[in-house]
């Protein structure tokens, strides 16, 4: 059943309690089968290097407060830089579990309370600990005229994927200031299997 291709491309303007004025635009860059999102602030497509933040669902942090991750915190700063900002873009991605999906993630958050780490758990239930791809964005942006951002990242694999579709990236950081201990080991983690652009003074 195609359920997206007559909804995509559709948006709506809400009033959120505490971001203002937002613009969600139905999109489709994964293989969820309801689509993704576009977040729209201000007018960005008209900004000389408009701010982008490109973030995976998580459940478990986002709706649940789980705090294993720093995936809620992330939003949050995003979203506080791109209001501040006045302009900018953010992709909600239907990626949870960093691409393996929510019922491979509850597998592998299983063993991650037991003690292994991100990467390790999804090594032990067969999976990919990275399984996502983000060139779709980059075109996306490139069909909007865009040929250079400012993206809200530590993940250097989003930028690659962007700049193979002929877009300039320009990497600002995203990171929790005072991380817990467990949101450490995560970021030590990133860095070290991940090769994330993380300092050692947060790992």
């Amino acid at each position: 059943m195609d359920y997206i291709t007559k909804y995509k491309g559709t948006s709506a303007t809400i009033n959120s309690r505490t971001w203002g004025k937002l613009t969600m635009v139905s999109e489709s860059f994964t293989p969820a089968s309801d689509g993704d999102l576009v977040v729209i602030i201000g007018d960005p497509f008209n900004q000389e290097i408009p701010l982008v933040r490109i973030h995976s669902e998580c459940v478990f942090a986002e709706v649940f407060d789980s705090d294993l991750c720093d995936c809620a915190d992330q939003l949050k700063i995003a979203m506080e830089r791109l209001t501040a900002n006045n302009h900018g873009l953010l992709f909600y991605l239907r990626f949870d579990g960093r691409g393996a999906g929510l019922a491979a993630k509850v597998k592998a958050t299983a063993l991650e309370v037991q003690g292994f780490d991100t990467y390790e758990s999804r090594i032990l239930i067969g999976v990919a600990p990275e399984g996502r791809n983000f060139r779709k964005i980059g075109e996306y942006l490139k069909l909007h005229g865009v040929s250079k951002i400012r993206l809200l990242t530590n993940n250097p694999d989003k930028g690659n994927d962007i700049e193979k579709a002929g877009v300039i990236v320009v990497y600002e950081p995203l990171i929790i200031e005072d991380p817990s201990e467990k949101v450490r080991r995560l970021y030590k983690t990133k860095a070290e299997k991940f090769r994330h652009t993380i300092s050692k003074s947060y790992t």
